[in-house]
């Protein structure tokens, strides 16, 4: 029997529909209900499985009587400031895997994912594998380059209508297919040495200069940058003797193929700007967000707005305030002159931001300090008050973060490292 966390996901459904091609039994695992979109023609909605592998105690259930499991969790997000799975995720899986006596558990990761990438995805990937890695278990990592259709969104034609990135010339890249990566994952499974990242790639090696040669002509016009992400820069390819080495042959699905398909007919029409890059559609508007534009949120955008209400409101809690049936009015509040880029806006910290009751009453009037980590990719906001950062945003931040705040300006007098 084999698991698969993730199964909703792109590679989670090539790799049932591989598994299905070779009589393999398989056992879907997806969060919820509201997960199981892509699997409504692959599986019987019978035969898949519930659990959150955030929380450890759900999973028992799901890999009991297995030989072997594939984590095919992701690093992306559900919404602003709300990743799918925190790190240590996937290392649940695995913990869960080895308790119930799974054979190998091979956890699925891209090239790239090193805790100092430029690229936000290849970060949070770090922290996977990293906890991956603390498992006392038979577990394999497989990292891929990058897939046709991560290329093809956010360089080619982005399905929200957006404008596409450039490729860094300088970059290199072994892009491959979904079922590629699929048949690769199930054949490396029988045959990996426990313990070890082995990375794979297609058949073929471009470079960015050469990758924006083949999309020119299939580039769809867009309006406004493409909330899809690009890929990283620098050299992220396998060669394909090294793919061949560690699942017995080089992939044979090309790009080229893939590129001249034109499912909006070349435009970025309609049908396109309705997807969008939440695999639930885009979140509402936080309810503690009055729905009003003053001129310190101007340069917040979409994202960063909700970031900054779901945060505040959160640590109400902390001052004694309740954070239910409030709202957050920032129509008196001055902008400060320290400045951060973060979700697709650029913060200031602020005075005179206030918590208005349901009937229009000031609950609280303060101040609001944030920290911006890009190398982490943290961004957190708060009342500000005597105890400096408080102490939830602060068990949230790696050694490094912390690091870096020591050494910064405004931070480096805080409590925390004055104490």
């Amino acid at each position: 029997m084999l698991v698969v966390f993730g199964a909703n996901g792109r590679t989670g459904v090539a790799l049932l529909e591989e598994a299905k091609v070779r009589g393999i039994p398989v056992r879907p695992v997806v969060r919820d209900d509201q997960d199981t979109r892509s699997l409504d023609y692959v599986v019987p909605v019978a035969d898949i499985f519930y659990a959150d592998p955030s929380a450890p105690d759900s999973l028992s259930h799901c890999v009991e009587g297995a030989t072997w499991v594939i984590s095919a969790i992701d690093p992306r997000t559900a919404g602003p400031g709300a990743p799918i799975y925190p790190g240590e995720a996937a290392g649940h899986i695995v913990a869960a895997a080895a308790r119930a006596g799974v054979e190998r558990v091979l956890h699925l990761s891209v090239m790239g994912a090193y805790r100092w990438s430029y690229a936000p995805l290849n970060r949070k990937s770090f922290h996977l594998e990293n906890a991956v890695r603390a498992r006392d278990a038979p577990w394999g990592l497989l990292r891929f380059s990058c897939y046709h259709d991560e290329l093809i969104e956010g360089h080619v034609r982005p399905p929200d209508g957006g404008r596409a990135w450039p490729f860094v010339s300088a970059g290199r890249y072994a892009p491959c297919s979904r079922r590629d990566a699929a048949r690769m994952a199930l054949d490396y499974l029988g045959r990996y040495v426990p313990g070890r990242a082995q990375p794979a790639g297609g058949p073929t090696i471009y470079t960015g200069e050469e990758l924006e040669r083949l999309a020119a002509p299939h580039r769809a016009e867009g309006r406004g940058r493409t909330r899809y992400m690009k890929l990283p820069p620098g050299d992220v390819s396998v060669a394909p003797a090294t793919t061949r080495g560690a699942v017995g042959y080089v992939p044979g699905d090309r790009l080229e193929p893939v590129l001249a398909e034109r499912p909006h007919g070349g435009l970025a029409g309609p049908g396109a700007a309705e997807r969008t890059v939440y695999p639930r559609g885009d979140p509402a508007r936080h309810p503690a967000d009055r729905g009003e534009t003053h001129p310190v949120m101007a340069a917040w955008g979409e994202d960063l707005r909700r970031v900054v209400h779901a945060q505040l409101t959160a640590d109400l809690a902390r001052l004694g305030l309740p954070a239910e049936g409030v709202s957050l009015d920032f129509s008196q509040a001055t902008a400060g002159g320290r400045r951060a880029e973060a979700h697709r806006g650029t913060f200031a910290a602020l005075t005179g931001a206030r918590v208005l009751r349901a009937d229009g009453a000031v609950l609280h009037r303060g101040d609001v300090d944030y920290l911006r980590d890009e190398l982490a990719e943290e961004f957190h906001c708060w009342w500000r008050g005597p105890g400096g950062i408080p102490d939830e945003v602060w068990e949230r931040l790696d050694l490094g973060a912390r690091r870096r705040l020591a050494e910064s300006p405004h931070h480096r007098d805080d409590p925390r490292f004055t104490g």
